[in-house]
C-alpha cells in the first residue's frame, strides 16, 4: 500500500512537471509575441514564470531521486566490496534522511515566518511569498516519505550481502 502511494505521488509530481514546464514555454512565448510583435510587454509573465520555476525545481528534486538522475561520483565506489557499497548505501541514505528531516523542520518554519508576518514577493503581482515557500516543508515531507522507503530497501539489502557472505564464507570452510 506504501508503494502504490509512492508511486501516485512520483506520478502526479511528473504529471504537475509536465503542465508547468507546457505553462512556462507558453506563458514566456506569450510574453516574446506581445514584446516583439506588437510592442506591448505584459507586466506578469516574469514573475508568473519565477514561481513556476521555483515550484519545478523544489518538485525536480523528488522526481530525480527517484529516477536515480542526481550526480554521483562513485569511480572509488564501483572498486569497493559489495557489502561495502551496501553499507555505504545506508550510510548515505541516512544522511540524506536526515537532511530532508531538517529541510521539512526549518522550511516550515521559514513558511510560517513569511505566512504571519504576511511577507510579499517584490513585484507587480503583489504574491503573498507563503506561496512558494510552502514548497519547502511540501517537498521536505515527499523527501522523508521517499527517502524512507529507500532506507528499508537499502538495510534489507545492506543484511541480505552480509547474510551472502557469511554463507559463501562457511561454505569455504
Amino acid at each position: 500500500m506504501i508503494r502504490v502511494i509512492y508511486r501516485w505521488s512520483i506520478k502526479t509530481i511528473e504529471i504537475v512537471s509536465i503542465v508547468g514546464v507546457s505553462l512556462i514555454v507558453l506563458v514566456t512565448a506569450y510574453e516574446v509575441v506581445l514584446r516583439n510583435v506588437f510592442n506591448k510587454p505584459t507586466i506578469w509573465t516574469n514573475e508568473i514564470t519565477a514561481y513556476l520555476l521555483v515550484w519545478l525545481g523544489m518538485l525536480g528534486i523528488v522526481y530525480a531521486y527517484d529516477k536515480g538522475t542526481h550526480i554521483s561520483v562513485d569511480f572509488v565506489f564501483r572498486r569497493l566490496n559489495v557489502w561495502v557499497q551496501k553499507f555505504l548505501n545506508v550510510l548515505t541514505i541516512f544522511l540524506i534522511l536526515t537532511f530532508s528531516v531538517f529541510i521539512c523542520i526549518y522550511g516550515y518554519k521559514y513558511w510560517w515566518l513569511a505566512y504571519s508576518k504576511g511577507w510579499r514577493h517584490f513585484g507587480m503581482l503583489d504574491v503573498p511569498m507563503s506561496y512558494t515557500r510552502i514548497s519547502l516543508p511540501i517537498v521536505g515531507i515527499l523527501l522523508v516519505f521517499q527517502i524512507s522507503i529507500a532506507t528499508y530497501d537499502n538495510i534489507c539489502n545492506f543484511f541480505l550481502a552480509v547474510r551472502k557472505k557469511k554463507i559463501q564464507k562457511d561454505n569455504i570452510l
